[in-house]
């Protein structure tokens, strides 16, 4: 169980500690392992913290007789008792609750960002609205959904030439696109587990910056790269809409972002980092589950006999 744990810990950490070089590799394989170790982790963290607690879970079913098997296969794999129970127990329903909480927060946030069809400028696009808000704000970001939308301010738009302009809307197509929104939700979910982390939140930064970049190299894919660059700059001032949806913000990693982008956006391949951090993340994972696998068999064989 002390592995399981520390192997939690160790997955949602390294992905932060080596967040700066995400710009060495591909935008999308960062996004993809930063955001697969805080799912990890957190899966560990639900599976540890569940069978910590399983006596006390057990006892508050009504069952005093599993509550005491229980306690018993719990304290043959960890030591502590019941005073170990009680704190997982704890641990376990303030992450559940916690995580909730996000999530229901992040869909009532998506819901007043998305604009109304009497408000601003609304232009058809190719599986998308383009919407121009009224206001001189620095503020662009998109909105998936039924409708999908990608929302500019009349006010950063000014500040556009028509290349920049363009650029802007394919990273914010981008998102829309890979589904971003989805990815945000998952990460919003895992650091909601493992609050108690504290480097579970510079993951999910990392994370974020990551999938920023994937949007800036498919935009580069699509429109001029120099115009992107500059439209970054333009945009260094930008207003973060909320951590709910994907937004355009220059300041956010922006030497990163730049460097990536004049490093020739069709680079594909991976960096050292990246295959170290990949080869870890396998290796801790599975002794994670190779440590966590006696206890499940022993405590299911007890509860389900055949």
């Amino acid at each position: 169980m002390i592995v399981l744990m520390l192997s939690a810990g160790l997955l949602a950490a390294l992905p932060g500690v080596l967040g700066r070089r995400t710009g060495g590799g591909s935008p999308r394989t960062w996004a993809l392992l930063t955001s697969a170790s805080l799912l990890v982790a957190g899966f560990y963290v639900l599976v540890g913290l569940a069978l910590l607690a399983a006596p006390v879970l057990a006892l508050a079913a009504g069952g005093t007789s599993l509550a005491q098997v229980c306690e018993v296969l719990v304290q043959r794999f960890e030591p502590g008792g019941l005073l170990a129970a009680w704190l997982a127990t704890g641990l376990l329903g303030s992450g559940l609750a916690t995580t909730a909480w996000r999530l229901l927060r992040s869909r009532r946030r998506r819901m007043t960002l998305r604009v109304p069809s009497y408000v601003g400028v609304h232009e058809p696009h190719d599986g998308f609205e383009l919407v121009t808000l009224p206001t001189e704000a620095v503020l662009a970001y998109s909105v998936a959904g039924r409708a999908h939308q990608v929302v500019i301010a009349r006010g950063l738009r000014a500040r556009l030439d028509e290349g920049q302009f363009a650029a802007v809307v394919a990273h914010e197509h981008a998102h829309l696109r890979r589904h971003h929104q989805r990815w945000l939700d998952a990460i919003d979910a895992s650091v909601g587990v493992l609050w108690f982390v504290p480097w579970a939140r510079r993951t999910a930064r990392t994370a974020r910056v990551a999938l920023e970049c994937w949007a800036d190299r498919d935009a580069a894919d699509i429109a001029d790269p120099c115009s992107l660059r500059g439209a970054l700059l333009v945009a260094a001032d930008a207003v973060p809409a909320n951590g709910a949806v994907a937004s355009l913000n220059g300041a956010d990693a922006l030497a990163q972002r730049i460097a990536m982008l004049d490093g020739g956006h069709g680079q594909r391949d991976l960096s050292a980092p990246t295959v170290s951090l990949l080869a870890f993340t396998t290796v801790v994972a599975t002794a994670g589950a190779v440590t966590a696998g006696p206890q499940l068999a022993a405590l299911f064989s007890h509860l389900c006999p055949l």
